[in-house]
């Protein structure tokens, strides 16, 4: 699977603070830019970057009347750019339309027992995502990054006079690194991907 780039470059982040950064702190910023489009990519469960991407899926059965098709499969990326081929059980068809991020596939006989108990394999090639990447997907990853980077003990709070540190470390010990606040969570609501796919493979 190739490797998704950050959702934020290293010149924004530098943009976004006022300051240069050294060769060193340009590597830091950068790992800490891919550890940040890792937290949010697993949270809205999307690429978010403009990919072309072949997926197979195992095809489900709907109702033929209401849907006037045989089966569909729900495309995982969004948005849907366009699709470029379509293949179920490895024959090509062009028996399909997109109804937002169903794909429909119009005729397809079903196998009878025992072969019924292995529904069709759907490999659809799409392009998706954003280019650029929305600004608000930016703005919070680099929020996360700017985070670590003023406060790398991840001091929650520290008075003087001989009072106690307060850190944010759980009680594993394990420091907490890159997190989303729950107003970063709400704004990235909208990109969440909450309906599971069936797939069986990515290329």
């Amino acid at each position: 699977m190739a490797v998704l780039p950050s959702l934020a470059s290293v010149a924004d982040l530098a943009t976004l603070l006022g300051r240069t950064f050294t060769p060193q702190q340009e590597l830091q910023a950068q790992a800490l830019l891919d550890q940040a489009s890792s937290v949010v990519r697993g949270y809205v469960r999307q690429d978010i970057t403009k990919a072309t991407t072949t997926d197979t899926f195992t095809m489900r059965r709907v109702d033929a009347l209401r849907y006037g098709c045989a089966g569909m499969v729900t495309l995982p990326q969004r948005p849907i750019e366009s699709v470029t081929s379509v293949q179920v059980n490895g024959v090509d068809t062009a028996d399909w339309w997109l109804d937002g991020t169903e794909l429909l596939l119009r005729a397809w006989s079903w196998a009878h027992p025992p072969a019924a108990h292995q529904p069709p394999q759907a490999t659809v090639t799409y392009t998706h995502g954003w280019d650029p990447v929305p600004g608000d997907i930016a703005a919070i990853v680099m929020q996360a990054v700017n985070r670590v980077m003023v406060n790398p003990s991840q001091i929650r709070s520290e008075t003087v006079g001989g009072e106690s540190v307060t850190y944010l470390i759980p009680t594993s010990g394990e420091a907490l690194g890159i997190l989303l606040s729950k107003t970063e969570m709400r704004v990235l609501d909208r990109y969440r991907r909450t309906s599971a796919t069936v797939r069986i493979r990515s290329v």
